[in-house]
């Protein structure tokens, strides 16, 4: 399904396991980011419990700060085997961008 229906434009971020992707989504036209938890040799259980509940709390989310849910299924490729979950880009400088430009945040 991500190669049919996604088309990848930039990685976003990489952590152990989990890879996030600015997609270009071929059935709407939107841009779309992409998440990914690859079970590889750095996967750990833990990861896709939290992967499942970020997915689930963004599902039940709605404000205009936060992502849109949009999709989330099963990866089983030759070059990714995972989960991937799917929700709405929102262009914006990233947190890490923002700290290392020196910004601080209040609670």
């Amino acid at each position: 399904m991500l190669l049919v229906r996604y088309e990848v434009q930039q990685q976003l971020g990489r952590k152990a396991g989990r890879r996030t992707l600015l997609t270009h989504n071929l059935q709407t036209q939107e841009l779309v980011v992409v998440k990914l938890l690859t079970f590889d040799d750095e996967f750990q259980w833990h990861d896709l419990k939290l992967f499942e509940r970020e997915a689930k709390s963004l599902k039940s989310l709605s404000h205009p700060a936060i992502p849109r849910y949009l999709d989330y299924f099963e990866l089983d490729t030759q070059t990714y085997k995972g989960f991937a979950l799917v929700q709405s880009y929102i262009p914006a400088e990233s947190l890490e961008t923002q700290l290392k430009a020196g910004r601080s945040f209040s609670e």
